[in-house]
């Protein structure tokens, strides 16, 4: 429920006469394959929809699937099984690994394209038909339909789009497992899209341009939401929110209100006092901010344009207002780098905490390249090399006071770097590891399909040929 686009098309589906929309959580519910507003059977429904926002969870996909008695493959559902619908950033940016499973993706932002998807399955007298028509939508891939290109849907507006007011909060305890991640939150999105194009970033590729919506159109959906969702903490969403001119009235808006207020990352150049303080004032305690390496040199060269100075005076004002932690977000692997400037990760992480008094988090995460972004043909690090540089960065901070570090497991960076460059034949190494689960099930789905699975993101030639998700503009 950390997930707006949930509370979007449940609210937007669920106001149309014609049509209910309920959910199911692979975990932490009485059954996957069991709504949990009514326990309507997963089977029962007319269309189930995913979101994908994290490439492993397509197995999750897989195995709720399975659990509902819905064939698992396209060509194995029969008129009587529902449609197979999934969007979200990953098969935006690339759907080809996955179209053994599902029967229509949409590419880019659903907001409005969901209406004519729902329009065709009701009027369509059979599955069939709705799944040939939907090929007719703008946005919407069928990979049965054979379609030529498909044009990635970008809302250019956000002021006059509907958003969700009446949110769900989870009834659970503060603290609990099942709590969302901002925890008992309204959640609003203020932007979407970046403007920085940073060269290995997915969002600053595929949601061009940046749109922000007006303090005006910002103020009336809180104010909805003051009235419909039963919190008293707002949490801001949306990609470079320091972008926002006015976002320190949006802050003092809220807090002004009495409500709590968190946000996610931030750009370091972006971060103020004003808006620390009243982060603070509505209960945030740690800033976030994504420096993605510790050379400044290489940091111009993958576009980030941020300065060791920027990154120094936002935990600075963090320090001096009275936060009690940053976290800071960096990756190792990238194209062109160096031993030094791994190095100089734990170099800036050491010299942030030996300057300020407050504790420090460095995240330090592989290289995961992107379909779609300028560095989509640029290979992933082999995991000897990934391990190695994780190795140095861990080493270096070992023992400094006030820093915490941690990272990704190296495997699952190659997972998930593999089905974002992969093309259809990955789909029977997915089918397989679905089947055994966990880490153990890639290698066995690997070695079952004779798939060298493992090596298809380090693989340069490989990435010099035609890309798979090439006939998406």
């Amino acid at each position: 429920m950390t997930n707006l686009a949930t509370h979007l098309f449940y609210s937007l589906i669920n106001r149309r006469e014609d049509a209910s929309c309920e959910r199911y959580f692979r975990y932490g519910t009485y059954s996957q394959s069991k709504s949990v507003e009514s326990r309507r059977p997963l089977k029962s429904n007319h269309i189930i929809g995913f979101s994908l926002s994290y490439e492993e969870d397509i197995l999750n996909v897989l195995q709720m699937l399975n659990d509902g008695d819905i064939p698992v493959l396209v060509e194995s559902r029969t008129t009587e099984d529902p449609i197979v619908i999934m969007g979200g950033p990953v098969v935006s940016a690339n759907p080809e690994p996955y179209v053994d499973f599902i029967d229509a993706f949409v590419i880019g932002e659903g907001d409005e394209v969901i209406q004519e998807i729902l329009d065709i399955v009701v009027e369509c007298e059979s599955r069939q038909h709705a799944i040939t028509s939907l090929a007719a939508i703008s946005g919407v891939y069928v990979p049965s339909e054979n379609q030529v290109t498909v044009k990635r849907l970008i809302i250019p507006d956000l002021n006059p789009l509907f958003h969700p007011t009446g949110q769900i909060i989870p009834d659970v305890p503060d603290g609990d497992e099942l709590e969302p991640v901002f925890g008992k939150s309204f959640l609003i999105e203020i932007t979407r899209g970046c403007g920085h194009s940073c060269k290995f970033c997915l969002v600053g590729h595929i949601c061009r341009p940046r749109r922000i919506r007006s303090l005006e159109s910002v103020t009336e959906i809180l104010e909805k939401g003051f009235k419909e969702t039963p919190t008293k903490k707002v949490s801001l969403i949306g990609s470079s929110l320091g972008d926002m001119d006015r976002l320190d009235d949006v802050a003092d808006y809220i807090v002004s209100r009495g409500y709590g207020l968190s946000v996610p990352s931030l750009r370091a150049d972006s971060v103020t006092s004003s808006l620390v303080s009243r982060l603070i004032e509505g209960g945030q305690r740690t800033l976030t901010i994504a420096p993605e390496t510790g050379s400044s040199a290489l940091r111009k060269e993958m576009g980030k344009g941020l300065l060791d100075e920027d990154i120094e005076n936002a935990v600075k004002i963090a320090t001096e207002a009275g936060m009690y932690s940053v976290k800071l977000y960096y990756i190792v692997g990238l194209p062109g780098e160096s031993e030094q400037d791994v190095l100089e990760i734990a170099h800036q992480t050491k010299q942030l905490a030996s300057k300020f008094n407050i504790r420090i988090t460095s995240s330090v995460n592989p290289y995961i390249p992107k379909a779609h972004t300028r560095f989509q043909r640029e290979p992933q690090p082999s995991l000897e090399e990934i391990r190695m540089k994780l190795a140095s960065i861990e080493t270096n901070l070992r023992n400094v006071a006030r820093v915490t570090f941690e990272s990704l497991d190296p495997r699952h960076a190659r997972i998930q770097a593999v089905l974002s460059l992969g093309d259809r034949s990955i789909g029977r190494v997915i089918h397989v590891a679905s089947k055994h689960g966990g880490l153990s099930g890639w290698r066995k789905a690997e070695k079952e399909t004779g798939t060298t699975f493992f090596d298809i993101a380090h693989n340069g030639v490989r990435l010099r040929n035609q890309l798979p998700w090439s006939f998406i503009t």
